[in-house]
């Protein structure tokens, strides 16, 4: 994996919320994700086309209506679905250890 592939990835806040939204609901259009995250849909769309430039995520038209979801069976996608899961029980752990600290 290049440098320029993680930090393209990463490169904006909401491109990082973008990716935890697909993870998190698979499937979704880009309405939703815009409705979800607060964000304009002309700034959702941006972002899904870079990740979708990038090769982790996919686009499937009905008609009008733009559902995307990540690319399936892709390693680099199931290496961001697991750095995230991880960060995540690393928080969860941090906060837990504080609170009983704390006691």
């Amino acid at each position: 994996m290049s440098i320029d592939f993680i930090e393209d990835l990463f490169s904006s806040r909401i491109r990082v919320r973008v990716l935890r939204a697909l993870i998190k609901y698979k499937e979704v259009n880009i309405t939703k994700l815009s409705r979800e995250l607060g964000v304009n849909y002309k700034v959702i769309e941006y972002h899904v086309e870079a990740l979708k430039r990038l090769g982790i995520a996919e686009e499937k038209r009905f008609g009008r209506i733009r559902i995307i979801r990540l690319s399936e069976g892709d390693p680099r996608v199931l290496a961001i679905e697991r750095f995230f899961s991880e960060l995540e029980h690393a928080f969860m752990n941090q906060s837990d250890s504080r609170s009983q600290g704390s006691s």
